[in-house]
């Protein structure tokens, strides 16, 4: 329940109001206000005149009521037990029973018995009808979170407490019309609206008397009980009558176990001092008055809204106050095309802008990622290759590469070690006339590639490319003759893949 609430009662002669403050301790009414509404300025006029003596700026909840008697209520029994399946299915069951077409109803309904198939009380109002009362409601900036039935909120809260049989009548009468309300099983059950109120009696008195309304209104509030019993017996003796009736019919047709046990009486025309107990004598039922901040220990009046408060005429919009916006235990006409939008539904369409514009910005960052991704790729792509093609030229003698650049590092690591040259002052000639030995000692018109020379202390390694297996002997026969070496061998000659030059190895030792 939100920290501050209005329960807004709407009926077709009055609007009245009561505003609940809610608290960890509790709850407490801090104003109450009735207002007649006017025939001729009708309900926007009395709304006005509410308003200001309960200022209300339309931030707070709100759960206000519709009239009764201009709704039309069916009891029947549906095939299945699931919600969704009743509420989408309930229009076609009515169809037959309405004099409307559904199309021009809003409904809603609750479910009275619950069973593989139970029964529902629905109520429908002509949707007509419903965008007038909204339209007034928004005049006044009201936009209710819960749009109930006048009185059935009542019924609710009554049947919550343990000390309330769990079957009874309620009867909120009213200036015009009457609510009977009867709960079941601590269930509403059936709700009808019959055509007497305080103004009947009032009207009774004016004819008796052949006095004004007004005149009569007078009589009634300040006269006896005994003084007018008999002109207003026989109106509340055919009102029980039709009561009756209505439960009789009901128990033929729904529910045959039905017995009330007591008569719960609010509303203006409980007010006649004698209504209650002619009511008694009728029905032959207990009857009580309607006080709900009796049952209620949480809720505290306080100062400024005592004055005013006066339970019998403020039932129905406490109740509105005290409901749960949540319950299904009562009805909500707050559906369809009259379903309450939430707060940020008035920035849907910006929202929806603003995700349009946000989904463009991260595509074209998402893109500007992937074209800078695809760049550096292909630049890497295109490096790789030509670290290959670098690789392959300078040691064409490699056929498998795998990581081209980490082979090149291991090739040239070896290259370096391979050309090491010793330092020793001890070895026999210097190493440049060692090489310059060599060098005249290979025929000059051989076709010779060298592409390893070791020199170490003991012995000389070369490794080279040439045409023919004869220049490699030349090159043998020419070393042997030098004052450098000694035993001259061919380690290895074998021709290369290409099958076009020979590869050798000659081993010498150093004199």
């Amino acid at each position: 329940m939100t920290d501050q609430i209005l329960g807004l009662d709407i009926g077709d002669f009055s609007v009245k109001a009561v505003q609940v403050t809610g608290g960890l301790k509790g709850y407490h009414l801090t104003a109450c206000a009735r207002v007649d509404i006017d025939q001729d300025k009708g309900l926007e006029d009395a709304l006005k005149a509410l308003f200001e003596e309960i200022p209300f700026d339309g931030e707070g909840g709100c759960i206000a009521s519709f009239p009764v008697d201009r709704v039309s209520f069916r009891n029947l029994s549906m095939p299945f037990k699931d919600k969704k399946k009743i509420g989408r299915t309930i229009g076609y069951e009515l169809e037959p029973m309405l004099p409307f077409s559904v199309e021009a109803l809003t409904t809603d309904y609750v479910v009275t018995e619950h069973s593989e198939q139970p029964w529902v009380l629905s109520a429908s109002i002509r949707q007509e009808a419903l965008a007038q009362y909204f339209d007034v409601l928004q005049a006044h900036q009201i936009d209710p979170d819960v749009v109930d039935l006048s009185g059935v909120p009542t019924a609710v809260q009554l049947a919550k407490h343990d000390h309330v049989p769990s079957d009874a009548l309620l009867i909120d009468m009213g200036s015009r019309a009457t609510s009977v309300i009867l709960f079941s099983r601590r269930s509403v059950a059936l709700v009808r609206s019959f055509h007497i109120g305080g103004d009947t009696i009032t009207e009774a008195i004016a004819k008796s008397k052949e006095v004004s309304h007004e005149e009569a209104e007078k009589l009634k509030c300040r006269g006896g009980v005994e003084e007018f019993t008999d002109v207003v017996r026989p109106a509340v003796q055919s009102f029980c009558q039709e009561i009756r009736n209505t439960l009789h019919a009901f128990r033929y047709r729904v529910m045959k176990d039905v017995n009330p046990e007591k008569v719960f009486l609010t509303g203006g025309g409980a007010l006649y001092p004698g209504m209650a107990s002619m009511l008694q004598d009728f029905l032959e039922l207990p009857v009580d008055l309607v006080d709900l901040t009796e049952p209620q220990p949480a809720l505290e009046i306080q100062e400024e809204a005592s004055e005013s408060w006066n339970p019998l005429l403020m039932n129905s919009a406490l109740a509105l106050a005290l409901r749960d916006t949540k319950s299904r235990e009562s009805f909500d006409f707050r559906v369809d095309e009259f379903k309450k939008h939430k707060k940020f539904d008035q920035f849907k369409d910006d929202i929806k802008r603003l995700a349009i514009c946000a989904g463009i910005i991260l595509l074209a960052l998402v893109a500007d990622i992937y074209a800078d991704y695809h760049t550096v790729s292909k630049r890497h792509d295109q490096l790789q290759q030509e670290i290959t093609a670098i690789f392959k030229n300078t040691f064409p003698e490699v056929t498998r590469i795998v990581e081209p650049a980490q082979q090149m590092k291991v090739k040239l690591r070896e290259a370096k070690e391979s050309m090491v040259l010793p330092t020793d002052s001890s070895v026999h000639g210097a190493v440049v006339d060692v090489l310059r030995d060599i060098a005249l000692r290979i025929p000059k018109t051989a076709d010779v590639d060298v592409a390893n020379l070791i020199i170490d202390e003991d012995r000389v390694r070369l490794k080279g490319l040439t045409d023919k297996f004869k220049t490699v002997d030349a090159v043998k026969n020419g070393l042997q003759e030098s004052g450098y070496f000694k035993d001259v061998a061919i380690a290895s000659a074998q021709l290369d893949r290409t099958g076009n030059r020979v590869r050798f190895e000659l081993v010498m030792g150093r004199k």
